[in-house]
């Protein structure tokens, strides 16, 4: 009877323990499903908040001079832990402008610089010197597993589709000539040139090489005279277009 009793407990001790390592688990695993709809949350909810809609040209003037880091070295690929621990506060980025592409239904903001912070709600810019409607203009953002969140749509980006941006003085105009997949080492996409052109780039779904999208610049106009699909596309009204 006493080994009987003494197994039975022996028993019920191997199972509160494994019953509790099988909750734990369970709840991490939960915890982790749920950290990337979060994360999601952040990066939209931030990319919102800094839209070109919400600021003047003097916060772009001002956010121009500040400083900001350009090495290509320390970016790093996303995940939702860090993000949710980063605990960015969109409203301290340097936003100097935006960039929209109707036809894939995005409206970003751009941030000075290519720290990791800023590419978490929009895109940075790789070039201390480079200007709008001059040379190339590059950009880079991540690509989030979420097809409409950051440089994800450009996976559907096509010849013929149009790029606005804009640093709330004017607004640049470019259609989109090419649209390829390089590998990660090659800069050439960089490199200056005669002709304005705008150079977009992120990872492709596995992480592995690069999506590169370039259009060349077919118009630009003062942002009084912004169209009615360039303020569409911003998401900015026709106050906040003769106010500029």
């Amino acid at each position: 009877m006493q080994t009987e009793t003494r197994k039975s407990r022996h028993s019920r001790r191997y199972w509160n323990w494994r019953t509790i390592l099988g909750v734990i688990l369970i709840v991490i695993a939960l915890g982790l499903f749920a950290m990337n709809p979060l994360k999601n949350y952040l990066i939209a909810r931030g990319s919102q908040a800094n839209t070109v809609a919400n600021l003047t040209r003097e916060d772009i003037i001002a956010n121009s001079n500040r400083d900001a880091t350009f090495d290509l070295d320390e970016i790093t690929t996303i995940d939702s832990m860090t993000v949710i621990a980063d605990g960015v506060n969109p409203n301290d980025l340097p936003v100097i402008g935006g960039i929209a592409i109707p036809e894939l239904e995005m409206n970003l903001p751009i941030h000075l610089g290519t720290a990791n912070e800023g590419m978490y709600y929009g895109a940075g810019t790789l070039d201390p010197n480079q200007q709008m409607g001059e040379s190339n203009y590059a950009l880079a953002s991540h690509h989030s597993k979420h097809p409409e969140l950051l440089f994800a749509p450009l996976m559907n980006a096509e010849v013929g589709q149009t790029i606005y941006l804009t640093d709330l003085d004017k607004v640049y105009v470019y259609e989109i000539d090419v649209v390829e997949v390089v590998p990660p080492h090659d800069v050439s996409v960089l490199a200056q040139t005669d002709v304005p052109i705008v150079t977009l780039i992120t990872c492709t779904y596995d992480l592995v090489n690069r999506v590169i999208v370039q259009g060349t610049l077919i118009e630009e106009r003062p942002i009084s005279e912004a169209t009615q699909a360039m303020q569409e596309a911003f998401s900015i009204d026709q106050t906040i277009v003769t106010n500029e």
